[in-house]
């Protein structure tokens, strides 16, 4: 029998089928690959564009004109995000530069569980989700999280067994993994690519050296607008410090401890996401209160040695 879940998938994705066919190849495919959303189609065709915004502005100039920071991360971007949705490039350092992002994939992942499974889903921890490196979140085999949990285990802790757990209702990794970097075409994020869920580096998936999650500052922008105003329930999530986990039953979890060191000690931070392998360096983006009501900032540091350093930085020198 087609159970809820297996329907949900169904209604996404034949449509996906007919507008290849009606739309003649791929492009129409990746276009509605969430297709019969009208009005998210239209916002994020919107969003699409705003990445040429963020590559082609100048500098925005209602913002005190500073020396630039002195950061040793290999990317960065400081962008403000007016009410009506304009980017200012306030400062970048190599915004396009593609870089592998480490945990901050998990973004990517939260967004795909939100929107492809129901709210009170109950996901149940296999082994092999209990096997990934640095897996933090302290799930047991057997164990039934629903997805607000698992959601709350892999962003506050950056837990990889978690990110993992995700994946199991549609199989495993491949088809979740497929349907992220679909949605990153679909929001025009097109120096994106996700080979897994949580952001590990190959060596530790047991995967070829290339297939290494990857994007730029201004690509995670883009995602970063499109959370704050879609998903609000992410936005919840990780603006919290920490929180003590209970299960459905009422049974104590564990208590989580956000990564985001930043978040409390910096007053104007709203939420944030970190990342850190070998490969990866670290990785930091963070969304801060902006100087005129309605508006927000969104900072990247990819590929550092000392991200919370040097965004740190960054903050103190705008003054924000």
């Amino acid at each position: 029998m087609t159970n809820v879940f297996q329907l949900k998938i169904m209604n996404k994705i034949i449509p996906i089928f007919i507008a290849a066919v009606i739309g003649g190849g791929i492009f129409g495919l990746v276009l509605n690959v969430f297709g019969g959303f009208g009005d998210d189609f239209a916002a994020n065709k919107q969003l699409s564009a705003n990445i040429a915004q963020i590559t082609t502005n100048p500098l925005a100039t209602d913002w005190k004109q500073v020396s630039p920071p002195e950061i040793r991360a290999v990317s960065a971007v400081l962008t403000e995000i007016t009410a009506n949705g304009q980017y200012n490039v306030i400062w970048e350092k190599k915004a396009q530069q593609i870089s592998p992002i480490a945990s901050l994939t998990k973004l990517m992942t939260a967004v795909i569980a939100a929107e492809f499974y129901q709210q009170n889903q109950n996901i149940t921890v296999t082994k092999r989700a209990t096997e990934q490196l640095d897996a933090a979140g302290f799930l047991k085999i057997g164990e039934r999280l629903n997805l607000e949990n698992l959601l709350e285990v892999m962003l506050i802790e950056s837990s990889n067994d978690a990110a993992f757990a995700l994946t199991e209702p549609m199989g495993g990794p491949n088809g979740f993994v497929d349907l992220m970097n679909l949605k990153a075409r679909d929001l025009g994020l097109n120096h994106s690519y996700f080979f897994n869920p949580s952001g590990l580096d190959p060596e530790d998936t047991n995967s070829p050296e290339e297939q290494i999650n990857y994007s730029t500052a201004n690509d995670l922008v883009i995602l970063v607008q499109y959370i704050t105003f879609e998903h609000p329930e992410i936005v919840k999530i990780l603006s919290k410090k920490e929180l003590a986990l209970y299960l459905d039953n009422g049974q104590f979890h564990h208590n989580l401890q956000n990564t985001n060191e930043l978040l409390g000690q910096i007053p104007n931070i709203i939420w944030g996401k970190t990342g850190t392998t070998d490969k990866a360096g670290g990785c930091l983006l963070l969304t801060i209160k902006g100087k005129s009501p309605g508006t927000y900032l969104v900072a990247v540091v990819l590929n550092s040695p000392d991200k919370f350093d040097d965004m740190k930085k960054i903050i103190d020198n705008y003054g924000l």
